[in-house]
């Protein structure tokens, strides 16, 4: 069987990479392949000679995290596996830029790389360069021709902060017999909760060899020179002590949402002020547009200049990655995308560990845990559409005490989920 899954899979893969790209071309994120041509290589499996000359004489811990929020997951976990000391070198693939870009952000990793495509060339060419001894695999990354051809290798393979969502479960359960033996082929899977533990196990992964550890986003801090940049520019713009609602992650259609919401509380709330984030940065552009429209007066994240007053914007534009969660922790109330539109929801926790308040639509089918433990706590608010949003934005600006103790209810809810870091280095203890 596993045989026949991989020969599918490469007679498919120029077809399937085909498609991956006009899908691209026609969407809104069009722009990223400007960089295919540069990137080809290093999807390809070819390793620059500039980062096999780090590795070069070390054993390698190579770590898979999709995208940039994966990467910031485990950013964590890698610098305590880092802190350990040896001579141990870690290598992080990423399947997009902006994550391998996060990565080669921070100061525990060795080497930031585009992860080879699931393709027997590219695959088999990258695990030859960098000699991993072992693949710790972050959320739900589980590709055949990476599974397959370490654990023949001899790598030791691990899944960390292991999630399936409900939607994937449903789609992947009718083919779980051709997953089973590519999960059988995992050493370990380190699962966020039950619930994520009991899909692994139904589509094949080994009882005896999965384990609930909780989700390594909820120890995940933000570093001190956003916060401190964060803070300069709030200064900057004269909004240090104005009330200041953050929406981050935000997709199409949500934005529309956000503006009517800050601008309809604006009415009653006249020194309120607005921090957007899209989810992804290459949008940015789409959100200015939207802020036109809307006219309201805003300025850009990445053409501020330190120390120069800007006092006449209403809202500040995110467009650069690793700086939302410093503006949480000075905000009245929060929005996370991903909720209003059905993709699931993003990190809802983030906001929420920086004691601010989370506001959220219905769709939280990849945060349901989080957003039942913020709502019963008090920190949590599931809101329907833009009116809602306005509302509540308007209830805790008129009732600071509410709004404390909102805060307080979301930062003291998040700290009981922590420590999922320290269990996963447990885990993995005998490895390290």
């Amino acid at each position: 069987m596993i045989l026949f899954v991989l020969a599918v899979e490469n007679i498919l893969f120029p077809l399937v990479g085909a498609a991956i790209v006009l899908k691209f071309a026609l969407s809104r994120r069009r722009s990223l392949l400007k960089d295919l041509p540069a990137e080809l290589a290093e999807r390809l499996g070819f390793v620059p000679l500039e980062t096999l000359s780090k590795l070069a004489g070390r054993e390698t811990i190579w770590i898979h995290a999709a995208s940039a929020g994966e990467v910031a997951a485990v950013s964590e976990l890698i610098a305590r596996i880092k802190a350990r000391g040896g001579e141990r070198a870690v290598a992080v693939t990423c399947s997009t830029a902006a994550g391998r870009d996060r990565a080669q952000a921070l100061p525990c990793v060795d080497a930031a790389l585009l992860a080879p495509v699931d393709f027997y060339p590219a695959v088999s060419r990258f695990l030859l360069q960098i000699r991993p001894a072992l693949l710790l695999i972050a959320e739900t990354e589980l590709w055949p021709h990476m599974i397959e051809l370490s654990a023949r290798r001899g790598v030791k393979i691990a899944v960390v902060n292991g999630r399936i969502s409900k939607k994937s479960f449903a789609r992947a359960r009718p083919f779980a017999f051709l997953a089973r033996p590519f999960l059988k082929r995992l050493d370990r899977v380190a699962a966020q909760s039950q619930e994520h533990a009991a899909r692994f196990k139904a589509l094949g992964a080994p009882a005896e060899r999965v384990r609930v550890l909780g989700n390594l986003k909820y120890d995940v801090r933000p570093s001190a020179g956003p916060v401190e940049a964060a803070a300069s520019a709030l200064l900057d713009m004269g909004w240090a002590e104005c009330p200041i609602f953050v929406a981050g992650s935000t997709h199409p259609v949500e934005e529309d949402a956000v503006l009517e919401a800050f601008l309809g509380a604006k009415e009653k709330v006249p020194a309120l002020k607005l921090v957007l984030a899209p989810r992804h940065v290459e949008r940015a552009h789409e959100a200015a547009q939207s802020l036109k429209r809307r006219g309201v007066a805003f300025k850009v994240w990445s053409k501020l200049e330190p120390g120069v007053e800007r006092k006449s914007a209403d809202a500040l534009l995110l467009d650069a990655m690793g700086v939302l969660s410093a503006f949480y922790g000075r905000a009245l109330l929060s929005f996370v995308g991903g909720t209003l539109v059905p993709i699931g929801g993003h990190n809802i926790l983030e906001p929420a560990l920086a004691g601010c308040p989370v506001a959220f639509g219905p769709h939280t089918a990849h945060v349901e845990e989080v957003a039942r433990i913020l709502q019963d706590a008090g920190g949590g608010f599931k809101v329907r559409d833009a009116g809602e949003l306005a509302m509540k934005l308007e209830s805790l600006a008129a009732l600071p005490d509410k709004a404390r103790l909102a805060a307080r209810a979301a930062q003291d809810a998040a700290a009981s989920l922590q420590g999922a870091v320290g269990r996963t280095l447990d885990y993995l203890e005998d490895w390290l």
